[in-house]
C-alpha cells in the first residue's frame, strides 16, 4: 500500500499562489521542515528558471538549506537538462531518440486526423437525433454496442429509428476508443525501440545519470511537478525510466504536488485540448499519450472551464466514454483534488472553487472544500 498522497490542480497562475494554497500539506515525513523536489521539465529549455517558486515556498514557512552553493531543501531534479546533455554526449543515441520522437509525432499527428473525423460524426448523430427524437442524449446509449442490439417486434417505428441511431453511435464511440488503443500501442512500440537500438539502460553514463536522478526523488517529503508542455516533461522523465523511483517516493509517503501538465502525466492517459490548431472549429480534446500511471481510475482534465463546455451532457458523457471507463475530473485554477491512495480516499479541498466530476452518464457533480469524492465505481 502506498503511504503517500497526490494534490492535483488544474491550472493555477503562480507559483506564489500554489505554495499558498498547499502550505497545509508542506510536512517533512520526520516532522521537520520539508524537503521539496521541484520538477520543472515542462518548462524546456527554462527549466532552472526555479527561483520564484523558491522564493514562493520560502514565504510559506519552507527554508531554504544552502550548502556549496546549491539549496538541500528546495531543489530542482533537471530532468530536461540532464536528458538533452546526455543526448550531446551521445550522438548516436541523439540520433535515434530524434529519428524516434519524429516518428511518434507522425503517429500522433496522423490518429488525431482519424478522430477528429469519429469524433464529428459523434457529435453530428447526436445533433441529428436529438432534432428528430427530442430528448437524446449520449449518456443514455448502453456502455457496450453489444447492449444495443434489443428484440425489436413490439417497437414502433420511431423506437426502431432510435435504435439504428443508438446502434450507429455506439459503434463510433467504439471506433474511437479503439483508435486511441491503437494510437498507444504504436507510441508504446516506438518508444521501445530506443533502449533496443542503442543499449542505452546499460550504459555506464545513463546508469550514473539515472541513479543521481532517483536519489533526489527519493530524498524528497514533496514533489510538485509544475505546468508546461506534458511531452517535454513526459519524455525527459520516461527516458530515465524514473517511474519506479516515483513509485517508491509514493510508497515512502511523499506527498505530489501536481499542476496542469504536471497532473496529466501522473495519470494512465495523457488528454490534451489541441489549442493551438488554426482553425478553432477544429480544436477537439484528444488522446496525447500514455501518462506514467502513478493514479489509476481518474483522469484528469486541467483548464475545465476554459476548454470543457461542462453545461452540455452530450460533450461530458462522450468525453468520458472516450477517454475513461471511470471517472473523469475537471479541475479549474483554484480546484484542489487531494487523494490518498492507501485509504482509498479523495476529496475536494480548494477554498475557492470546487472539483468537477463527470461519467459517462454526462451528469456533472461539484465537490466544495471538504467533500469526500467515491472512487469505487461512477455511483455518486
Amino acid at each position: 500500500m502506498s503511504a503517500g498522497r497526490f494534490l492535483f490542480n488544474g491550472n493555477i497562475g503562480s507559483p506564489g499562489a500554489l505554495a499558498a494554497r498547499v502550505r497545509p500539506w508542506l510536512r517533512g515525513r520526520n516532522g521537520g521542515p520539508p524537503r521539496v523536489l521541484l520538477v520543472t521539465a515542462a518548462w524546456g529549455a527554462g527549466e532552472y528558471g526555479e527561483g520564484a517558486a523558491r522564493e514562493a515556498f520560502n514565504a510559506v514557512g519552507v527554508p531554504s538549506d544552502w550548502q556549496g552553493g546549491f539549496d538541500r531543501a528546495i531543489y530542482n531534479l533537471c530532468v530536461w537538462h540532464v536528458w538533452q546533455d546526455y543526448l550531446a554526449r551521445h550522438p548516436r543515441v541523439a540520433a535515434i531518440d530524434a529519428e524516434l520522437r519524429a516518428a511518434q509525432e507522425a503517429t500522433r499527428r496522423f490518429y488525431v486526423e482519424k478522430t477528429r473525423f469519429h469524433a464529428e460524426r459523434v457529435r453530428q448523430a447526436a445533433r441529428y437525433a436529438r432534432d428528430l427524437l427530442g430528448e437524446f442524449r449520449i449518456g443514455e446509449l448502453p456502455v457496450t454496442v453489444r447492449d444495443a442490439v434489443r428484440p425489436a417486434s413490439s417497437l414502433s417505428g420511431r423506437d426502431l429509428f432510435r435504435r439504428a441511431l443508438v446502434r450507429e453511435l455506439s459503434h463510433d464511440l467504439a471506433d474511437l476508443v479503439q483508435n486511441d488503443q491503437r494510437m498507444m500501442e504504436a507510441l508504446s512500440e516506438e518508444e521501445a525501440v530506443l533502449a533496443a537500438r542503442t543499449g542505452v539502460r546499460t550504459d555506464g553514463d545513463w546508469l550514473h545519470q539515472q541513479r543521481l536522478l532517483t536519489e533526489r526523488i527519493l530524498r524528497a517529503d514533496v514533489i510538485c511537478l509544475f505546468g508546461g508542455d506534458p511531452g517535454a516533461l513526459l519524455a525527459s522523465l520516461r527516458f530515465f525510466d524514473l517511474r519506479h523511483a516515483l513509485i517508491e517516493a509514493l510508497r515512502r509517503g511523499t506527498t505530489f504536488v501536481s499542476v496542469s501538465a504536471g497532473s496529466l502525466v501522473l495519470c494512465e492517459r495523457i488528454v490534451i485540448y489541441d489549442n493551438f490548431s488554426p482553425d478553432p472549429s477544429r480544436r477537439e480534446f484528444r488522446l496525447h499519450d500514455k501518462g506514467l500511471g502513478l493514479i489509476g481510475g481518474l483522469q484528469i482534465l486541467p483548464h475545465c472551464m476554459d476548454r470543457i463546455h461542462t453545461d452540455d451532457p452530450d460533450n461530458l458523457a462522450y468525453l468520458s466514454r472516450r477517454f475513461s471507463s471511470r471517472l473523469c475530473v475537471g479541475l479549474n485554477e483554484e480546484s484542489f483534488l487531494l487523494v490518498e491512495p492507501a485509504a482509498p480516499l479523495a476529496r475536494s479541498v480548494g477554498a475557492h472553487d470546487g472539483v468537477f466530476v463527470f461519467g459517462p452518464d454526462g451528469v456533472k457533480w461539484r465537490y466544495d472544500a471538504g467533500e469526500q469524492i467515491p472512487l469505487s465505481d461512477g455511483s455518486r
